[in-house]
């Protein structure tokens, strides 16, 4: 099998049509919990008259495996052939099956260096003929159905391809969508965490609640991820949010004066934005030595574990249940059980979706990457903010558990 296999789609429109039958009747309400799915008249209006040139369609991206179903369910009522890309782990990463099955239903993985232009010219031929691609413009996952995360500039040169191939502007489709439980979801967050406090060698009581089990476990994994490289954290009652930072700042510290040739070259003042320069330098430094790389990893997911709403005084129940998939994707490892939650991460409880689009974006050749970035990222804030505001509407104010990471 070539090289091509991996990131070129042959779509088979049979294919596409039965797994949009099997997402709307099964996937969607049994897999992801999502029993509805809420699109507005005029929004609807919005995307249909943004995808009638060439387009590239902008969702943010807060969840793994609910990103691809959502997609799939936009893609089949509004571009059946768009090419929506993926992370390579996720179009090759599942066995051979699964591989003809994403590709078959058109999925690019967004492979790197020199084969990433085979896949932008894959993509913006499929933009001329009028077909449009998806991709989250915040690359990976963010984990937070609150924010979005840094945005990058793939969708731009998607769409700069497009519009040079079809003599016309392109349009940039963001959109947002807002997931929340439509029930109490505290039982089912109470038997995720007793099984990832097995997992990882504790248990707290389930009194304690799921905010306050949870932030029991971030300090486990702080506190024993920080041992083996000598980190100081400070005494426990000054909470998770001070001991992380503090930790963070000492570990920038440590990695200066043990790893100085490695030292990014403009280094932020703010620890976790000079954590993400490390973490950037080390991805980059191929020959680095091991050690390097896995205090890089450490900090990796480290970074990763800060839960959304950290400083606040209270949590969602949506905002716990994602830092919980996000624990268990990084730090469980070696089950079957554990290996299939990583692909596909099941809800606590039933859940409803929001949806709102953004005005389009006109793209051409010689578009300005930064200012459409802004653009993309303010317009993706404003609707995820109406969004939010559907769901409260709608279904009233989220269950919210005290912040215990404050204390």
């Amino acid at each position: 099998m070539t090289i091509d296999r991996f990131y070129r789609p042959y779509p088979k429109p049979f294919v596409q049509q039965a797994v949009g039958w099997m997402n709307d009747r099964f996937i969607l309400p049994k897999i992801a919990r999502v029993k509805q799915v809420h699109l507005p008249v005029d929004d609807d209006g919005r995307l249909r008259a943004a995808l009638s040139g060439p387009f590239v369609i902008c969702p943010n991206h807060p969840e793994f495996f609910t990103d691809w179903i959502l997609d799939k369910w936009l893609m089949s009522r509004y571009a059946p052939r768009a090419s929506p890309w993926a992370d390579p782990a996720v179009v090759n990463g599942m066995g051979g099956i699964l591989r003809r099955v994403w590709l078959a239903n058109g999925l690019v993985a967004a492979v790197r260096g020199v084969e990433i232009e085979k896949a932008l010219a894959y993509s913006g031929e499929n933009l001329a003929r009028g077909n449009g691609a998806l991709i989250h413009p915040e690359g990976e996952v963010n984990w937070d159905n609150e924010v979005t995360g840094t945005m990058r500039a793939g969708a731009i040169r998607i769409a700069q391809r497009g519009s040079e191939l079809a003599g016309k502007t392109a349009n940039i489709a963001p959109l947002a969508w807002f997931i929340r439980f439509r029930e109490d979801a505290t039982p089912g967050l109470q038997r995720e965490l007793d099984y990832v406090e097995k997992r990882l060698g504790l248990r707290e009581p389930r009194l304690a609640g799921p905010a306050q089990r949870l932030a029991k476990l971030y300090e486990h994994l702080l506190e024993r991820e920080s041992q083996p490289f000598d980190i100081e954290l400070g005494p426990r009652g000054d909470g998770f949010a001070k001991r992380f930072d503090r930790g963070l700042a000492h570990a920038m510290e440590r990695l200066a004066e043990v790893w100085p040739e490695y030292r990014p070259g403009s280094l932020p003042s703010a620890p976790e934005d000079a954590a993400r320069a490390w973490r950037s330098s080390g991805r980059k430094a191929k020959d680095a030595p091991p050690d390097f790389k896995r205090q890089i990893a450490v900090l990796d997911k480290m970074l990763r574990l800060v839960p959304a709403g950290v400083h606040e005084p209270t949590l969602t129940q949506e905002q716990v249940g994602e830092r919980v998939k996000r624990l268990r994707l990084d730090w469980l490892r070696g089950s079957v059980r554990d290996t299939v939650t990583r692909f596909i991460p099941r809800a606590a409880a039933r859940r409803d979706v929001f949806i709102r689009v953004a005005e389009p974006i006109g793209v051409d050749p010689m578009s300005n990457h930064e200012g459409i970035l802004i653009a993309v990222r303010d317009r993706i804030g404003a609707v995820l903010a109406v969004a939010r505001q559907d769901g409260l509407d709608r279904l009233g104010p989220p269950v919210r558990y005290a912040n215990p990471f404050l204390s």
